[in-house]
């Protein structure tokens, strides 16, 4: 059964409680995440899941910081705290209580709570979504999608003065990462034609490349060197959209997960909206470029994500592993 096609009515009412966690693991996997990577764990034990960091899906060229990955895992934990609100279920969640493992959620039946269910319909209808954006996005949606936002700043840039400066940033970085013959290698190790059956990494339809080039599409990223190209286009479509930037008080793991937890609150509101949202975390990616984005920005909080979002065709869901593959 393909994971995006989970209903609610297969919730084990009847069940165990770890058979009722483990239902609502089925929505955690379903999280954005950085290359498609899926760099998640999870185990249950009674009514507590354990969350922990999957290591092995690091991109060492691009988040050797590990920001990233943790954004990604405090994505998943963040549909799964929605998945149980929605089923009844109140929680305790501890960070990093032990090395490796990121957080303890502990889980109780509660009654219903309806301010969750807004979101967690949005959970199997989000998905990345490349395509050029129409960037005129109504004032009132945009301040729903900063109610979304708790402990966290959010900027929403419409200003016409100040998105080129950003637009020019991640054309910047575009450049740099794509003249690096490792960074194209890692990417191109994560990029799979149009027809795979892997259930992580990106198929080369998530950059709208059509069937019969997605075949070469791995070797030629690997190969030849498309940063001018890649560059102008990024720049267009930068320009060409509202652009966010999520940003917190500090710069450590909690605050990576925190920015993950409230960032995927903030995408499923957007899909709700209608609106797409991709990533645009070059400039996030390099010190000096972040530096530079906060200046811009005239903020002392530290820029965690950068990203696009307007209105867009729809777009295919991308692969997920299986939810057996990632329990321990």
């Amino acid at each position: 059964m393909n994971v995006w096609n989970v209903k609610e009515v297969q919730f084990p009412v009847k069940g165990s409680v770890e058979e009722k966690l483990k239902f609502l693991l089925n929505y955690a996997i379903l999280a954005p995440n950085s290359h498609n990577t899926q760099p998640w764990k999870f185990s249950i034990k009674g009514n507590r899941v354990y969350v922990y960091a999957d290591l092995t899906r690091q991109l060492p060229e691009v988040d050797l910081e590990k920001r990233e990955l943790c954004i990604s895992v405090g994505c998943a934990i963040s549909n799964l705290l929605i998945a149980a609100e929605h089923f009844g279920f109140g929680y305790k969640l501890k960070y990093f209580p032990e090395e490796g493992l990121v957080a303890i959620i502990e889980l109780t039946p509660v009654k219903l709570r309806e301010s969750s269910s807004e979101l967690f319909s949005q959970i199997t209808l989000r998905h990345t979504n490349r395509r050029e954006y129409e960037s005129a996005v109504e004032e009132e949606k945009l301040q729903k999608l900063k109610a979304c936002v708790d402990g966290l700043r959010l900027d929403l840039i419409t200003d016409y003065e100040i998105k080129p400066e950003i637009a020019k940033l991640v054309a910047s970085e575009d450049e740099n990462q794509l003249s690096n013959k490792a960074f194209r290698k890692e990417l191109a190790s994560w990029l799979r034609h149009n027809w795979t059956k892997a259930g992580d990494e990106m198929p080369a339809f998530a950059f709208g490349i059509p069937s019969i080039a997605s075949l070469f599409a791995p070797f030629f990223f690997r190969n030849f060197n498309v940063s001018k190209s890649q560059a102008k286009k990024d720049e267009k479509l930068a320009n060409n959209a509202v652009i966010g930037i999520l940003s917190s008080a500090e710069d450590n793991i909690f605050s990576w997960v925190k920015v993950g937890i409230v960032f995927e609150k903030l995408i499923l509101m957007a899909t709700k909206l209608n609106l797409s949202i991709a990533l645009f975390n070059q400039p996030v990616e390099v010190p000096e470029l972040r530096n530079e984005l906060q200046a811009l920005l005239e903020i002392t909080e530290f820029p965690q994500l950068l990203f696009r979002m307007g209105y867009a065709k729809l777009a295919k869901h991308t692969p997920r592993r299986k939810l057996e593959g990632v329990i321990v």
